[in-house]
């Protein structure tokens, strides 16, 4: 009975190196991912985070204001305040914007709110020197909505998207109104960054799923 040739083993090496050519031609076929899909992750994350922090700030809020405001049950979801962002808007108009809109408006809300928080803190600062919790979460939601910017601006610089033009939305007549009008305001302020928090994670729940990272 004949002996049929047989081909000879492959080297542990060269099988090592063709395993290795294999992967790097299935990474190279895989579409490169956004340049800001890192960063919308992220800011996905931190918008969680502070999902969870604006609900027991409006809490610590309304609890130091004293009566109506920590009555049991209080809500005034008809009281509005000049320059106040409001997040809510009809769902076919958000669900269907534009990446560059919907990240302009996250952008030109959060900047508003920088100002509106650190006037809440000086606010309560001085109706209310001793409230030293409501002080610090007013402080670390400021400095967390410092970081969502950074985060949006990274976001719109990778993507090409031209930056809003910069606005002071308050003046210092801002500082002007009396004890009961800086509590109304403090309460607006929030309520709506709650709101917008809320929106935000909306938002990047629909934006991490269009650009993995």
């Amino acid at each position: 009975m004949a002996d049929f040739p047989t081909k000879p083993p492959l080297h542990p090496t060269l099988a090592a190196q063709n395993l290795l050519v294999s992967l790097v031609l299935v990474q190279l076929a895989r579409p490169d991912p956004s340049p800001s899909a890192r960063t919308i992750l992220q800011t996905y994350n931190l918008a969680r985070l502070l999902q969870t922090n604006t609900t027991k700030l409006l809490n610590t809020y309304l609890s130091a204001q004293g009566s109506p405001f920590s009555d049991p049950g209080f809500s005034a979801l008809g009281l509005r305040w000049a320059g106040v962002p409001v997040a809510t808007l009809p769902f076919l108009a958000w669900r269907t914007m534009g990446d560059v809109e919907r990240l302009a408006r996250n952008y030109g809300a959060y900047t508003t709110f920088d100002a509106f928080l650190q006037l809440v803190w000086d606010d309560q600062d001085e109706l209310c020197p001793d409230c030293s919790e409501l002080l610090a979460m007013l402080g670390t939601a400021r400095a967390r909505t410092r970081g969502l910017l950074a985060n949006l601006t990274s976001i719109m610089a990778a993507m090409g998207i031209p930056m809003p033009p910069a606005t002071d939305p308050l003046t210092s007549e801002a500082a002007g109104v009396g004890a009961f009008e800086k509590k109304c305001r403090g309460y607006v302020v929030c309520r709506e960054y709650h709101g917008w928090v809320d929106r935000t994670v909306r938002d990047f729940t629909l934006l991490k799923a269009k650009y993995p990272a």
